[in-house]
This record gives C-alpha cells, structure tokens and sequence, in this order.
C-alpha cells in the first residue's frame, strides 16, 4: 500500500521530494466544519445557536481558503518539480471533480421543478447556473430562486478562481518573503479599496458578496499554500492558534451583518479570513494537540470527503424537511435540523459511493502531484 504523507512544502524541502503525495488529513475534517457552518445558516425555522446562525455565512469563506490553500499547493509543487504547470491536466482535473455531481444536480432540480412539484423555473437563472455566471446575474436579479439553486453562486465564483489561479501560481513561487509581503499588503488594500468606493457609492452588498471583492479567504489560502511562511506557522501552539481563531469569529458579532451596507465591509470579510487562517493553522501545520485530533478523527474525515455532495443537497433536505412540517401542521424544530441533516448525509454518502468516485478514478489520469481528491 502506498504511504501518504503530510509535509509543509517550503521551496528547498519540495525540490528534494520523491515520492509525490500530499495528503493533509484534518482538511477534510475542516472541510465539514464549512459545510455546517452553511447549513446552519441555511436551515430556516430553527435558531440552534444565535452565534452559529449568524455566523454560518462564513462556511463559505471557510470552503474559499482550503480550495485556495490545496489547490496552490498543488501547483506550487507541480511548478517547483517540473518548472511548469500542465494546465490541460489542471483544467481536466477541476472538470472531473466538480462537473458530473454538479451537473447532475442541476439535472434532479430541473425535473423536481419541472415535473414533480411544477414551480416556477427561470430559464435564465438556470443558464446562469449552466455556464457558472450565477454570481454575476445576482447583482441586478437577486438571489437564485429555481429549486435549490440559491447556494450555486458559490460555485460560480470558485470556477471563476479556477481560472485565474494556474497563470497567477508561476510567478508566486519565484518571490521570496519580502516580494510575497509586498504581494499580499498590495492585495489586500485592492480589496478594501474596491469595498470602499462600492460602500461610498452605495452600491448594494451584494455586489461585494459575490463577487472576487470579498476574496480575502481565497487569498489567505493562497498565501498559506505557497509556502513561504511554512518555517514560522509550524511553530505556533495549536491550542492557542484555535481560540485565536473562534475569538476572532466572535469579533463579527460587534459587526453589523454582513448585509449591512456601510464601512463594516472593509473589514468584515478579512476577519473570518483571519479567522480560519488561525484554525487551519492549528490542525494542519501544527499536527498535534486535541484540534488536529478532532479535526483527523476518521468519521469526520470521511464527512469532510464527501463534502461537496453536502453542500449540494443541504438545500434541497431543507426544502423537503420544511414541505413535511408544513403538511402536519407542526413549526420546524430541532427534529427538523436532525431529519435534514439526516437526509443530506445519506444524499451525499449516495452520491460519492455511487456517482462521484467513478469520475474520481478518471480524474487520476490526470494528476500530476498525488493527492487525495479535491
């Protein structure tokens, strides 16, 4: 059996590599930690916890720095071992992973819209799905309406980093920290720039939310993938580096929310950006300590990798849970959150063992630097 191994890739540290795997265990217990985050932002009906409520927005955010941070590793290493990026296996790769589940879905929405419960379907949000754009229509349309379509934006706005990113990681591996500092400082003041003269010009928040303005996360990611401040983050203390992290969460509860349209959005995006920077920190470069053993426990792992069908169907189980209360006459409560949550889990654990994993295998083909499928 092939031995996966987790390592902090430094530049001199990745050119002596032999064995080509990268396999960082607690990000797929991360990547469920996301996904409830989003559901319980999403499931309607029923307050859990007002902190976890009003900060479930962040699930996303937190989806946004691991793609940043694994894919940019990826590449960062691919670069540094073959002086060049593959970009026609890089693309293949993010098709085969992302592509046959979502399109799938998109499939069962339109045939539940169409046929089976008859409501309404705009063909125009549906194309706006189809050809990854959704984000860009909610500026002028609002939110996604079509069954269970009102969480695609998100990946609307991931495929669009996909593309930027294999053309941006080449140049970033040749800084050293000074330039990378540089980079990151005058990234960063772009951002906040662009949310300032949006604020000031009274522009709706939803043009920062789903657009590339709101980034910070996908940065942080970015940031930590490359490498370059591998050395000092090893050395954190991973107890300390966790409650820096949930503390800092905490902070947006001193924030107007998010939907709020004045100068807390100069900041309200960087703070759960430095949040879960301080979280992934605890339980993947520091891999000791009760974080990275609750984030590596195998159960959750396995939840983490089937995380993509989660976020998927979350939608659709809450939809239904609601219709079964609805019926019987019964306010949605905590048996509701469990029913859906319930429901979803067996969706998703469906949809990898019988759908996903065929592509998965496919997709391997194609990989240069081994991993486990992200």
């Amino acid at each position: 059996m092939e031995s996966l191994f987790c390592f902090i890739a430094t530049g001199k540290h990745i050119l002596k590599m032999t064995n080509r795997h990268i396999y960082f265990p607690a990000i797929d217990g991360l990547r469920f930690l996301a996904f409830l985050l989003v559901f319980f932002f999403h499931f309607n009906g029923f307050i859990v916890s007002n902190f976890l409520n009003k900060i479930g927005w962040t699930g996303v955010e937190l989806f946004f720095l691991l793609s940043g941070f694994l894919l940019t590793k990826l590449l960062a290493v691919e670069q540094k071992l073959e002086n060049t990026i593959q970009l026609y296996k890089y693309f293949i790769r993010r098709v085969l992973r992302i592509w046959p589940l979502y399109f799938l879905y998109l499939l069962i929405t339109i045939i539940l819209s169409l046929w089976i419960i008859k409501t309404s379907l705009s063909f125009p949000r549906l194309f706006g799905n189809i050809f990854f754009y959704d984000n860009i229509a909610i500026i002028t349309n609002g939110f996604n309406h079509n069954l269970g379509s009102i969480h695609l934006w998100s990946l609307a706005l991931e495929e669009q980093y996909y593309l930027v990113l294999p053309f941006v990681i080449p140049w970033l591996v040749k800084l050293n920290r000074r330039r990378m500092n540089l980079f990151v400082l005058f990234t960063f003041l772009i951002l906040v720039m662009f949310r300032y003269l949006l604020v000031r010009e009274e522009f709706g928040y939803t043009l920062i939310y789903v657009l590339p303005f709101s980034g910070d996360s996908f940065l942080a990611g970015i940031i930590l993938g490359i490498g370059n401040y591998d050395i000092f983050l090893k050395k954190i203390n991973s107890t300390v580096a966790f409650l820096v992290g949930v503390g800092l969460l905490g902070l947006l509860f001193l924030l107007p929310d998010r939907t709020v349209m004045n100068y807390n959005q100069l900041l309200i995006y960087f703070i759960p950006a430095l949040a879960f920077s301080f979280i992934f920190i605890s339980v993947v470069y520091v891999q000791k300590g009760w974080p990275y053993k609750l984030f590596s426990n195998k159960i959750i792992r396995y939840l983490g990798k089937i995380s993509f069908g989660l976020y998927l169907f979350h939608v659709l189980a809450n939809r239904f849970t609601h219709y079964i209360f609805y019926k019987f006459n019964k306010p949605v409560n905590e048996w509701g959150f469990i029913i859906s949550l319930t429901i979803t889990i067996l969706l998703a654990i469906l949809s990898y063992e019988l759908f996903e994993k065929h592509f998965l295998k496919i997709k391997k083909k194609f990989t240069v630097i081994k991993n486990r499928d992200i």
